[in-house]
């Protein structure tokens, strides 16, 4: 996947013994590779720049050149994982068939989220309630991604109506807002309220009423689309 591909510590290669001098692009990464480590390990409030930097083994220094403090190490991180994933998402969900497209999407969107990034999203209540100096900037970057995921499922779910197998009354807007408030209110479940979920459950309770429940065909709608049962 891209966004765990994004986050591997490149290692060096060596041509003739010397150890090839990462690119600005290529020491980023591994910076922020390293601040998810530390942060899941250590929480957003108890991490300092210095812990990234041993754990990135760069100097202090150096680690101030790509950011200006903790505040905005950790926002670059949160936007950085959300674009990767949405470029993911709309690379490999695409299929010419829009049913599978959409099944893909909710599955993949639930994987990521809810699994994948959930660590993200615990530190992100922690940035959110201390640093409100950053706040506007990181909303304005995540708007950008949501509403690259909105375009996504409308052009998406348009073009199932305009083959047929999407309900010709189907509003895409209102579907957007749906299922993006589902994913986010199982988020807040999850990390406010500290419930037991079984997510590969959900994923499947969002199928059935975020892909059966749209299709244009009662015979499709009535049928199982779940090819593989959650273990």
């Amino acid at each position: 996947m891209v966004a765990r591909f994004l986050f591997e510590v490149p290692t060096g290669r060596y041509y003739s013994g010397v150890p090839k001098r990462p690119t600005k692009s290529e020491r980023r990464r591994q910076i922020l590779a390293a601040a998810r480590q530390v942060f899941g390990r250590k929480g957003y409030a108890a991490t300092r720049m210095s812990d990234v930097a041993g754990a990135a083994q760069v100097g202090k220094g150096t680690l101030y050149e790509y950011f200006s403090g903790k505040e905005e190490l950790f926002s670059t991180l949160v936007v950085t994982v959300a674009h990767a994933s949405m470029e993911d998402l709309m690379v490999r969900g695409r299929s010419d068939d829009p049913i599978e497209t959409l099944r893909n999407a909710v599955t993949y969107i639930v994987e990521t989220a809810l699994i994948e990034n959930l660590d993200l999203y615990r530190l992100f209540f922690d940035f959110w309630g201390v640093s409100a100096a950053y706040r506007h900037q990181v909303q304005e970057q995540l708007a950008d991604v949501e509403s690259a995921l909105a375009r996504f499922l409308t052009e998406l779910l348009r073009d199932g109506r305009r083959r047929g197998v999407f309900r010709a009354d189907l509003d895409p807007a209102q579907y957007v807002q749906a299922f993006t408030a589902a994913v986010d209110g199982m988020s807040l479940r999850l990390v406010i309220l500290g419930q037991k979920v079984d997510l590969r459950a959900y994923a499947q309770t969002l199928q059935l009423h975020y892909v059966h429940a749209i299709l244009a065909d009662p015979g499709l709608r009535g049928a199982s689309l779940i090819s593989e049962t959650p273990e």
